[in-house]
């Protein structure tokens, strides 16, 4: 968390799909603390934006918004003066904590992240947090099930094939043998985080598909990930010729991808299809108009998403109105010539990353972590009543345990650090993280926490100065 900055509670995410784990804190804080609303829109007035606590510190939202000699601390946003240089929180004095991006001891406010009493203002350390005791209750904040129907080109356009050997790098200089690498490196690389199946067909496999009857049944059927290196799947991909002579057959491609997912998507599992092109349609139905309205339609009958991935050779107007068809929400990678966002993903030549980075991308879009919490679960000490002013919200990973700051409402999300609100500050239902934070959680590492803590002293807030 840098003094200057306190937007880099974000950088401290480690981006890898995983299962993260979120956790009540349901506690309650000693009968000393300080007064606070119990509406939910904040703390004490000392850490509510309106303009400082009762020791006269500053709101701020960085450095330069405080006075000469004192600095913006990335937890409570407030201007303080900075102590000693440490190498850890044992090196300060009572009250104090080491901020390890810069090595300075600073007060141990409200959230900040603590390994014993004497780090915090307040003398309370529980849950690696200043400022709230309690007990934890974890519960596992995991991604839906996912299964995947993914249809691959195996035109001639795709250039020489080559044979896939795990753990090699693609010996062919091609679109083909890029991409029969970098598939099969993710089939057996993906993460088990997300409980993910996935089924496989090559498109164009004759000149009377367009029906998408050769479509319907995949060349190899769902399949838990991730795979083994001799697997079937593995070994038909390995094994393309990249022949082609076809022509390229997205509309076959599509009619039996919307039959195939209708038919075995099942109660409990979100079903996608994926169709991964070099080229424009060529043979069958070659309005691309024609074929986003067979998208469309599947996703308006069904509530089935189609995802699209091109690589060069294939337009990138066409490879939009497709995915906008298929309900693929909108992003800035992958654009190809098209100004972002987008909604579809251009690999280009299949090289490196670019195949992988799109798939996890398509795949944190079908089957999110929740960004949304029930705060019914929230339980207040015997004989107290439960103050939403008193809550505060905490990302624990293997860099440390970091405060995110609550906003007003949704209106109020900044753009350049990690935020959340409640629905209904005056009676809250459920908490909300911003989109910042939502991609943070998304993308934490297995084994990290999010902590709902309540029965702090007071809500940490985001400044909007």
């Amino acid at each position: 968390m840098a003094l200057v900055e306190p937007d880099a509670f974000r950088t401290g995410a480690i981006a890898l799909i995983g299962a993260v784990m979120a956790s009540c804190l349901l506690s309650a804080c000693s009968g000393d603390e300080k007064e606070s609303s119990s509406d939910g829109s904040g703390g004490s007035p000392a850490l509510r934006g309106d303009g400082g606590g009762g020791d006269g510190r500053a709101r701020c939202r960085s450095t330069d918004d405080c006075p000469s000699g004192r600095v913006c601390h990335p937890v409570s946003f407030e201007c303080v003066q900075p102590g000693n240089e440490c190498q850890d929180s044992e090196d300060c004095p009572t009250g104090g904590y080491c901020e390890p991006e810069s090595s300075t001891c600073l007060p141990g406010t409200t959230g900040t992240p603590c390994s014993s009493d004497a780090n915090c203002e307040d003398g309370r350390c529980v849950g690696k947090v200043c400022g709230c005791s309690g007990v934890s209750n974890e519960q596992e904040l995991v991604a839906s099930a996912l299964d995947i129907y993914f249809i691959f080109d195996r035109t001639a356009s795709m250039g020489d094939d080559c044979d896939y050997v795990a753990g090699e790098s693609p010996p062919v200089d091609s679109k083909a043998c890029y991409a029969t690498y970098a598939l099969s490196d993710y089939l057996i690389d993906v993460p088990p985080s997300v409980d993910t199946r996935l089924a496989f067909q090559f498109m164009s496999l004759a000149d009377d598909d367009c029906d998408g009857q050769p479509y319907a049944t995949p060349r190899i059927d769902l399949t838990p990930l991730p795979l083994a290196a001799d697997h079937a799947m593995i070994r038909a991909i390995s094994q393309e010729d990249f022949v082609g002579g076809y022509g390229t057959h997205i509309e076959g491609a599509l009619r039996g991808m919307a039959d195939y997912t209708a038919s075995h998507s099942i109660s409990g599992r979100e079903m996608i299809g994926v169709l991964m092109t070099d080229g424009d349609p060529n043979g069958c139905e070659e309005d691309v108009r024609t074929l986003a309205q067979l998208v469309s339609d599947h996703l308006a009958d069904d509530g089935i998403r189609t995802f699209i991935i091109g690589m060069q050779g294939a337009t990138d107007a066409n490879l939009e109105r497709l995915a906008v068809a298929g309900g693929a929400a909108a992003h800035d990678d992958f654009c190809g010539d098209q100004s972002p966002p987008c909604h579809y993903w251009n690999v280009g030549d299949g090289s490196g990353d670019a195949i992988a980075d799109a798939l996890h991308a398509i795949v944190e879009q079908a089957a999110p972590l929740p960004c949304e919490y029930d705060v019914a679960g929230l339980r207040p000490p015997a004989g107290e009543t439960l103050d939403y002013g008193k809550v505060n919200v905490t990302l624990t990973d293997d860099s440390g345990t970091r405060l995110i700051g609550q906003v007003r409402s949704s209106s109020q999300c900044p753009d350049d650090q990690a935020a959340w609100y409640y629905d209904d500050p005056a009676a809250p239902h459920t908490l909300h993280l911003c989109p910042e934070t939502c991609t943070m959680v998304t993308s934490a590492a297995a084994g990290a926490r999010l902590d709902v803590v309540v029965g702090c002293t007071a809500t940490v807030e985001i400044p909007i100065l």
